[in-house]
């Protein structure tokens, strides 16, 4: 049996080393794979298909796969990646052959249900005008994009503002219904059911605001409580409610007053409000105190006396069914008792007492609102008497004696109300009242009277009373002046006199019959009538009668008549005048009289109201200007006066003769006229001188007051005149001397211009002057160009045009004498400005700086600046610096149509015609500089070219470009010709145009690596031993489809496969090989292998397989040796058996004793421990075998069981 193992051992090593070499490569050793999904997501739904790969840490050709969903084998097609729909526990494993990895860790995939969305909001009913949001709540932290539908229909977000997961409604009536949402994950193919509906109630066009009153009564009484509530109809929510009145404000739903006052009366106004809407509604608070009561005494008296019956009534007005009453005397509430009784509205007392005396009042209490009571009435005082009293007579104005026609007045009295009286006099009865009058006394009324009080069968007499009456005494008239006559103005006085007690009596004045009362002329005082000032109508038959001061109606009878007369007019004094002038001159004689009709009148005289002397004549002796004054006469009779007419007495010196002429000078053959002037209307004869010589009229023309000359050249010099009076011996002195100055023979006309420049500018003002030398007027001017002429001095030409250029001529006359005189006059258009701007460009962005110029060849001239044809006025933006103007910080309103003109500095009025309109546009906003992207993608690749392009819309623009706001180029491009990673930034432009920049928006670029290509060798032994043959591979593990390009010494070579063939010569294995991969799509190519030379790999393998078959033969030697040693061994001897040079151990205490020493060692185990070395130097070789592909050919790696790999050989 032993020997069989042995046999069979030997068998399965050949075995293995024989199937390899017949089939041309060993087994490949599969790691244990990884499992990765596509998808980046935290959380997956149910509606997705994620996708499973399962990767391989090595790289071989044709791997397949098996995978597994929850430990149980799927059916698929083996390939390296699946596609899942459900959730739960995945594994995979890679198999090549016979050879196949262990399963993967298993990959749990878990699928959520969809969630669903909800419409949230806290409003479910609106008004028209009034916002609502509703918004789309889903759980969890994915971006979501919302849809809104209105029952089956999409909302818009034209129709309504959607903002993220919010939409907005400005409410209109027909945006009632159902509102649903949905949402999708962007960039996901996962969408959510539609959400349960939010209904949302549109009500017509506003609120109906309901009010409320409690309690309900029309009116409200004081001290009540009443609520007002404030309400909505419609079934809403959210209001917010506010009631006001006057300036009272109380945020609260109900308004409530715990004690009602008057002053609460009024409107009061319920303001509701929500989402910005506010209505307002108002009623009508009425508040007014409880109805009064009246109190009243069913009996006539309140005043009562022992066993009378009294009764008290308190009644209120209106609904009096609903009051009940209180009673109260002396502010005590009163019961019932045995005199006492209450019923209803009275209170009675069926025999009235001294006790019930006292004040009485009662209240109202209405019978349903029961806090409610009326104020007290107005105590009743209620008297009852201890005693019954006798009537009392009273006397009205009591006289001992009355006379006749006077009132006589008697009243009888009884305390208390209720009473009738009865009067008598000597004991007989003759009237039934309380008052007994005699209105006009007489004799006959003289007697004994007396009265008796009756109140129901009760009555009382009164004491009796002595009554006499007697005829008033008779007045006397008299006049105190002496005369009867009067005049207008005059004093009158009469008297009316009674013997006795004259001082108890006043007097009564009648004219004609008919009582006088006093006037502005008639007064009374006294016993006297006075007439102030008398006029005519005073004239009349004049009497008086005496009235009792005390007793009104008692009047004497009327004195005899008295007749007084006034005349209509007052005549006024005359005055008489002798010989009279006006005026009178210095010492003439004036005599005045004074005279008026009538006896005993007294003459005084006055000058300008000052008294002169008292006589009827008033003679000034010899006048002088100090007598000149209004003069009058006063006549003077008893206390009346009356004075004359005034009389304007003027007295003057002597006049002075004056020589007037408008000619103080002449030229030879002009006729000048001197006048003799002497102020007044007198008469008077002329005399004329020249110097101290008369003039006689045979030498010159003399006509009355007028000297006429015909001027000679010695008829210069002064000249004067003197007067005198006809019929009166007065004769002035000699005038002053009129200077004549006669000038030679012409005069000499002087022209000049103003202003003076020799040029005048059209539009100006100039103005010709004519003018003489000679100190000379009264000349006659006309200027005369072409066929106009006017008649002026100065000839103006307000507005100078090129048509008024030319000679003017001035011609000048006097007195049929003419001369002329001619200037030129040059007029010319003002030069024209020219307008420009200092920048390249006209259109403008807010805040640059604008520079305009108006330009002319010479410092003599200012600028006005015009835009749209309105003159422009500096301001904190624009102003004017010399020639140009300057817009600081330009806007959108300074666009417009430019222009200027010249104003000349020196000539006011001068102004340029306007310059061409220049366009100036300012843009509302200023851009931004706009970058230009070409072959624009989210990255580049190392290696690609990048370019940026910067514009500005407008001119003269310069730009530089920044890159992580560090400076890189200026230029309108920026090129990046090969980027590399470090290019990767923020890069953005700068627009410059002047001192104005603007940046542009940042523009982010992304430089990433290009895929690596990775060159790996793959070289088979097949391949090595049958020809000594390279497979070398180009992988770019990116998962795209790639091409490859090989280069060997960096030329390229032909084939675009991921493997590449060499065949191994001295020449190829010393040459460098790289790859790269291409394709027609980005990125068109990788980024370039390292390179690999080949070296002497090829003896390297040759001398590993030389050194396998060595390991191969040895085993096979030590199984033989086995079984010689079993068969030849000898138990009781040991020997020492030599470390084993194939293999070298890595820990020497764990070495294992060779096969042989455990043999001698212990004979019964020992065909167990051959097969233990079998098995391990079985696995050493499967290693060897399975290391045949190399990557690393630099250094041997350490394997797991201490053993060397012979992989770097």
């Amino acid at each position: 049996m032993e020997t069989f193992k042995i046999i069979l051992l030997t068998v399965a090593v050949c075995v293995q080393v024989t199937p390899q070499e017949s089939t041309g490569g060993p087994p490949i050793q599969i790691p244990k794979p990884n499992i990765s999904k596509n998808s980046t997501h935290e959380v997956l739904y149910s509606t997705e298909t994620v996708t499973l790969h399962c990767k391989v840490s090595i790289r071989a050709s044709e791997l397949q796969y098996d995978w597994y969903k929850d430990s149980v084998h799927l059916e698929t097609d083996h390939q390296f990646s699946i596609s899942v729909t459900n959730g739960g526990s995945y594994e995979c494993k890679a198999k090549n052959g016979s050879s196949e990895s262990e399963k993967s860790d298993s990959y749990t995939i878990t699928l959520q249900d969809l969630p669903e969305p909800q419409v949230q909001s806290d409003w479910t009913e609106a008004f028209p005008g009034e916002k609502v949001s509703l918004q789309c709540v889903i759980p969890g932290s994915e971006t979501w994009t919302y849809m809104w539908f209105k029952g089956s229909e999409t909302i818009s977000s034209d129709e309504t503002s959607i903002k993220d997961n919010t939409l907005t409604l400005s409410v209109k009536s027909n945006d009632g219904g159902p509102y649903m949402c949905q949402a999708k994950l962007k960039d996901r193919t996962v969408e959510t059911a539609k959400s349960k509906a939010h209904s949302l109630t549109v009500y017509g066009s506003e609120p109906t605001v309901v009010l409320k009153q409690d309690p309900s009564y029309l009116e409200i009484y004081t001290g009540e409580q009443v609520k007002l509530t404030c309400s909505i109809e419609q079934n809403t929510s959210k209001w917010e409610y506010k009631w006001q009145k006057d300036s009272v404000e109380v945020n609260s739903q109900t308004y409530t007053i715990s004690n009602a006052t008057l002053d609460r009366n009024g409107e009061y106004t319920c303001t509701i409000s929500r989402r910005g809407m506010t209505f307002a509604k108002s009623t009508k608070l009425n508040i007014r105190e409880p109805p009064r009561p009246e109190l009243s005494i069913e009996s006539e008296w309140k005043s009562f006396y022992p066993n009378e019956t009294v009764t008290l009534k308190c009644a209120i007005d209106g609904d009096s069914n609903e009051w009940g009453y209180e009673w109260f005397r002396n502010g005590h509430q009163l019961s019932g008792d045995g005199d006492i009784s209450i019923s209803g509205n009275p209170l009675s007392i069926r025999s009235a007492k001294a006790s019930h005396s006292g004040q009485y009042s009662c209240r109202g209490k209405h019978l349903k609102r029961t806090p409610v009571t009326t104020g007290q009435t107005g105590a009743l005082q209620l008297h009852v008497h201890d005693n019954t009293p006798k009537p009392d007579i009273s006397k009205d104005q009591w006289f001992e004696p009355f006379y006749t026609g006077e009132k006589i007045q008697l009243g009888c009295n009884m305390p208390g109300d209720g009473w009738k009286y009865d009067w008598y006099k000597d004991s007989k009865p003759f009237i039934r009242d309380p008052m007994y009058i005699i209105h006009s006394a007489s004799p006959s009324d003289t007697g004994v009277y007396h009265c008796t009080a009756k109140r129901g069968n009760f009555s009382v007499d009164s004491e009796t009373l002595q009554v006499r009456v007697e005829e008033p005494p008779q007045p006397e008239l008299s006049i105190e002046s002496e005369w009867k006559t009067f005049y207008p103005n005059e004093k009158v006085t009469l008297k009316c006199s009674i013997d006795g007690d004259s001082n108890e009596w006043g007097y009564e004045w009648f004219r004609n019959g008919h009582q006088l009362s006093g006037d502005g002329d008639i007064s009374f005082s006294g016993n006297t009538l006075s007439i102030r000032s008398a006029k005519a109508s005073h004239s009349g038959q004049y009497s008086c009668r005496g009235k009792h001061l005390k007793r009104t109606p008692v009047t004497t009878g009327q004195t005899e008549a008295l007749q007084l007369h006034i005349h209509d007019n007052t005549p006024t004094p005359d005055i008489s005048k002798d010989q009279w002038f006006e005026p009178f001159y210095t010492r003439e004689k004036v005599q005045l009289g004074c005279n008026m009709t009538g006896d005993g009148w007294k003459y005084d005289w006055y000058k300008d109201s000052k008294p002169l002397s008292t006589d009827p004549t008033f003679t000034i002796n010899s006048a002088s200007p100090s007598d000149t004054g209004v003069y009058h006469c006063t006549a003077k009779r008893g206390n009346f006066s009356v004075d004359s007419e005034t009389l304007q007495v003027q007295v003057q010196d002597l006049p002075k003769a004056q020589v007037q002429s408008d000619w103080t000078e002449a030229f030879p053959g002009e006729k000048v006229s001197l006048q003799c002037v002497i102020p007044g209307s007198e008469t008077w004869t002329y005399m004329w001188f020249k110097g101290s010589e008369t003039i006689s009229s045979d030498e010159t023309s003399i006509k009355d007051n007028t000297l006429t000359l015909s001027v000679k050249s010695n008829d210069g010099g002064p000249y004067m005149c003197q007067a005198k009076l006809k019929d009166r011996t007065v004769e002035t002195a000699k005038s002053k001397a009129h200077s004549l100055t006669v000038y030679g023979s012409e005069p000499t006309v002087v022209l000049k211009q103003d202003p003076s420049y020799p040029e005048i500018y059209t539009g100006e003002q100039v103005k010709l002057t004519c003018s003489i030398e000679q100190n000379t007027s009264k000349w006659e001017y006309k200027w005369q160009k072409d066929s106009v002429e006017v008649n002026s001095q100065t000839y103006t030409i307000s507005n100078a045009t090129l048509d008024r250029n030319g000679e003017y001529t001035c011609t000048i006359s006097r007195r049929g004498m003419t001369f002329a005189k001619s200037t030129k006059l040059n007029i010319r258009e003002p030069p024209r400005p020219e307008l420009s701007i200092d920048s390249q460009w006209k259109s403008f962005y807010p805040n640059e700086k604008v520079i305009l110029k108006c330009s002319m060849n010479s410092n003599e001239w200012g600028y006005e600046w015009f835009r749209n044809g309105a003159q422009l006025s500096g301001d904190k933006e624009i102003s004017f610096p010399g020639n140009t103007l300057s817009i600081r910080s330009a806007k959108a309103s300074h666009s417009g149509q430019y222009s200027c003109r010249g104003k000349h500095r020196k000539r006011t009025p001068v102004t340029t015609g306007q310059t061409e309109a220049l366009q100036l546009h300012v843009h509302d906003n200023t851009p931004k500089p706009h970058i230009r992207k070409y072959q624009w993608f989210d990255f580049f690749y190392t290696g690609e070219n990048i370019q940026l392009g910067c514009n500005m819309t407008g001119d003269g623009w310069k730009y530089d470009w920044y890159k992580d706001s560090k400076p890189l180029t200026s230029h309108p491009n920026h090129t990046i010709n090969s980027a590399s990673l470090s290019d990767t930034g923020a890069y953005h432009c700068k627009a410059k145009r002047g001192d104005f920049p603007v940046d542009s928006e940042s523009l982010q670029v992304r430089v990433e690596a290009r895929p690596p290509a990775v060159l790996s060798l793959e070289t088979e032994l097949s391949d090595i031993m049958s020809g000594n043959i390279l497979t070398l591979r180009c992988n770019v593990s990116d998962g795209k489809q790639w091409s490859y390009a090989w280069f060997e010494n960096e030329k390229q070579l032909n084939g675009s496969s991921d493997m590449y063939k060499v065949t191994a010569t001295e020449e190829t294995i010393k040459s460098e090989f790289k790859c790269k991969g291409i394709r027609t799509e980005r990125p068109l190519y990788s980024a370039l292998s390292e390179g690999f030379t080949a070296n002497n790999i090829i003896l390297k393998r040759k001398i590993l397989l030389a050194i396998s078959g060595c390991v191969i033969c040895c085993i096979v030697f030590l199984i033989i040796g086995c079984l010689v040693l079993r068969l030849t061994r000898k138990p009781e001897k040991k020997e020492t058996v030599q470390d084993d040079l194939f293999f070298s151990m890595a820990d020497s205490k764990n070495q294992t004793a060779s096969p042989l020493e455990e043999y001698m060692d212990n004979s019964p185990t020992e065909m167990e421990e051959c097969e233990e070395k079998e098995e391990l130097l079985t696995d050493r070789v499967s290693d060897v075998n399975v290391d045949v592909v190399i990557k690393d050919e630099d250094s041997p790696a350490a394997e797991p069981n201490g053993l060397t790999s012979f992989k770097g050989l």
